[in-house]
């Protein structure tokens, strides 16, 4: 395929549906390259310098919106992309950990109201073998406390 369809001119400004009409022309060219049976990787890529100037020209165009409705932002490459996940990362850590001195105790509370109940059930059960061993009362069997009085009832 031949570079004329890269060499189109971008509209004027405030002409901002023929420039997505031009971004959807761009896109397809650039698809039809790409699945071309040999594609040139020279021509892709003046193609796709083309359609993210299109694509740039439009959002400043419109308020920094992009042909899509959404916030336009520039591309990054892979590098760029792994440095903002890797820094994002870091700062939910950061978070997280400032959240664990901070108010972040209030959260780990409720689950711990569990722990101290199963740890109450536990002493129990402890103490109450302690007694039988003693010569108290028999321990309790594996049936909970309401389950026995509903029995005896």
């Amino acid at each position: 395929m031949s570079s004329e369809g890269n060499a189109v001119a971008i509209p004027a400004p405030t002409d901002l549906p023929s420039l997505a009409t031009l971004i959807t022309t761009l896109g397809d060219s650039i698809k039809s390259l790409k699945s071309s049976s040999s594609p040139d990787k020279d021509e892709i890529t003046k193609a796709v310098a083309a359609l993210l100037d299109a694509k740039r020209t439009y959002a400043k165009n419109n308020g920094g919106i992009g042909v899509d409705g959404k916030k336009w932002e520039e591309p990054m490459s892979k590098s760029e992309k792994k440095k903002a996940e890797k820094a994002a990362k870091a700062a939910a850590a950061a978070k997280a950990a400032g959240n664990a001195s901070g108010d972040g105790d209030a959260q780990a509370a409720a689950p711990s109201k569990k722990a101290a109940a199963k740890e109450a059930k536990k002493a129990a059960k402890k103490e109450a073998k302690k007694n039988f061993k003693e010569g108290g009362a028999a321990p309790p069997t594996g049936a909970p406390p309401a389950a026995a009085a509903k029995k005896a009832a």
